[in-house]
Formats: C-alpha cells, sequence, structure tokens
C-alpha cells in the first residue's frame, strides 16, 4: 500500500489515517504555551505603561531650586 495513501489498513478493515495521529502535537502546545506566556508579559507590560502618572509640580523658575551640597 502507498504510504501516504488515505486509508490505512488493520487487519480486514480500512481505517482512514487521519484517526490515528491527534490534531495537538508536543510542538504545537508548546508554541501555545509559549505564546501565551508571552502574550500575557506583553499585556502586563502594556498595562503598567499605561499606569505611569507624571508629575504634579514640576521645577518653576519663581521658586528656589533644589540645592544639593557634596
Amino acid at each position: 500500500m502507498h504510504a501516504f495513501s488515505e486509508w490505512n489498513v488493520f487487519g480486514e478493515a480500512l481505517s482512514l489515517s487521519a484517526n490515528e495521529v491527534g490534531f495537538f502535537s508536543i510542538a504545537i502546545w508548546t508554541g501555545i504555551l509559549t505564546m501565551s506566556v508571552v502574550v500575557a508579559m506583553l499585556v502586563f507590560a502594556i498595562d503598567m505603561t499605561y499606569s505611569i502618572q507624571t508629575m504634579d509640580r514640576f521645577d518653576s523658575l519663581r521658586t528656589r531650586n533644589l540645592q544639593i551640597n557634596g
């Protein structure tokens, strides 16, 4: 029988070769898990970026500047 045939022979019965292999292999599950972690990190980073707040007060020329003596 041809190696890439749609049908496989088991004993006397015919069966579709697609029934023998699961849709999700180890490589697919690893890729899904890895991409889920990367997307979660990206969402967390974007959320942290949006939560950055600017200062309420800035230096003004009318007020005295902070001096650090060293």
